[in-house]
């Protein structure tokens, strides 16, 4: 079931408390008019009873059903009000009261000119049938006034409610323009890499598919002719540089896969990957890397979404990398902790250190592109790279990435 909008559930709410207001209203109507009869005739108490409940049966069964009925039954219910209520004012003046939820009545059932006229004439009618007592300023001014305040109140309501239904409109197009967006973006998204990686499998492993074939074909060619040595020799030769070609491309198409998934990280956590990672940096660069995991008072077997940790893998690789290659440091460590909604990972160490702008300012190219790189594998998924350093060292390079509320346990598909 589809959950209602705010202005959707303020629209309703203003809707009942002014049908509710009519309610109490007419009852208090209803009340002072009964109250009449007792200064009456026993018949004509009676008969002002009588009309009184069947002007109320009409009202209560009439307005909470107005919107189930057709245009006749409408047009019917209200003529039998207006009836009952020129009647009740024939035997009881006090049932001239009554025009007040008659008012509310005819606007309800013809929300538009028609209520309007039929508003103007039942004030005619009340104040032509007050003129055998005798015409007073207050008999004409009171149906005429009420009658005015009951049309700027209805119409003004009917306002409020069209320019809530209007910004409640304009929120709907807006969410449906913003989701369309999104799946627009996404979809380009999926094209242009769908491209790329069309246009890297048709530059690799394609054109060595057809250079395969074609290579096999001559040799079998040759092959069925007649075997001269050289001839068999040609064929070999053209078997084995299709042997090679396969080779290549199956280094091309492994290329391809690692780079959509390290294969450290496919063959075990994140955490091995990094171990093998700094194991292999350290026996290059005769440092003591160390490599920790925090679990961030989560207290939860993380396994995380494959390009996260892909990124977070890259990451490090180039930031130990930079250690090894300039920093001339003894020591570094690689920090990685699991908070609620978030993995940080910080690659610490013991340096020479850097002037951080003065870097950051150099022309991409120009021996930072790691640190490019890495700010732009962060960025990839939703997070943010800090560099803290200063020539004189120590250089900490940190990592955040924002995790929603399921990636903490997704388990990466095969």
């Amino acid at each position: 079931m589809k959950a209602s909008s705010p202005t959707s559930d303020e629209f309703i709410l203003n809707e009942t408390a002014m049908r509710q207001g009519i309610h109490v209203l007419t009852l208090m109507l209803l009340a002072v008019t009964v109250a009449s009869s007792f200064a009456l005739e026993f018949i004509d108490a009676a008969m002002n009873l009588l009309l009184v409940a069947v002007f109320a049966v009409f009202y209560f069964v009439g307005f909470d059903s107005l919107d189930k009925w057709g245009e006749t039954w409408r047009q019917m219910w209200v003529v039998a009000m207006t009836g009952v209520w020129i009647l009740d004012m024939l035997i009881s003046p006090v049932a001239i009261y009554l025009v007040f939820s008659l008012y509310f009545v005819l606007l309800r059932a013809m929300d538009d000119l028609r209520g309007a006229v039929s508003v103007v004439f039942v004030t005619a009618i009340a104040i032509v049938l007050q003129m055998p007592g005798g015409v007073t300023l207050g008999a004409v001014m009171g149906p005429t006034v009420a009658a005015a305040v009951t049309l700027a109140m209805h119409y003004a309501v009917r306002r409020m409610q069209r320019l809530t239904r209007e910004r409640e409109q304009a929120v709907r197009e807006l969410v449906s323009t913003r989701h369309q967006l999104a799946e627009t973006e996404r979809s380009a998204g999926v094209v242009q890499e769908r491209e790329r990686l069309a246009h890297e499998i048709h530059d690799t492993v394609a054109q060595g598919l057809s250079s395969i074939q074609m290579l096999l074909h001559v040799a079998e060619r040759d092959l069925k002719r007649e075997r001269t040595p050289e001839q068999i020799g040609n064929a070999l030769q053209r078997i084995e540089l299709a042997r090679s070609t396969a080779a290549d491309g199956l280094a091309e198409a492994r290329a391809m896969i690692a780079a959509l998934q390290p294969a450290s990280l496919a063959q075990t956590s994140l955490s091995g990957a990094l171990e093998r990672m700094v194991e292999s940096f350290s026996q290059v660069g005769e440092l003591d890397i160390t490599v920790e995991v925090e679990d961030g008072g989560t207290g939860k077997d993380h396994q995380l979404p494959m390009g996260v940790e892909a990124a977070l893998l890259r990451i490090a690789q180039g930031a130990v990398g930079n250690v090894v290659k300039h920093a001339g440091a003894t020591r570094c460590r690689v920090t990685v902790t699991y908070l609620i909604d978030e993995v940080r990972m910080d690659v610490v160490d013991d340096g020479a250190g850097f002037d951080v702008e003065t870097v950051e300012g150099t022309p991409a190219g120009l021996g930072h592109v790691g640190l490019s790189a890495m700010r732009s594998r962060a960025r990839e998924q939703g997070g943010e790279l800090f560099v803290e350093s200063a020539p004189g060292g120590p250089t900490a390079v940190s990592v955040a990435i924002p995790l929603q509320a399921d990636q903490d346990s997704a388990v990466p598909e095969e």
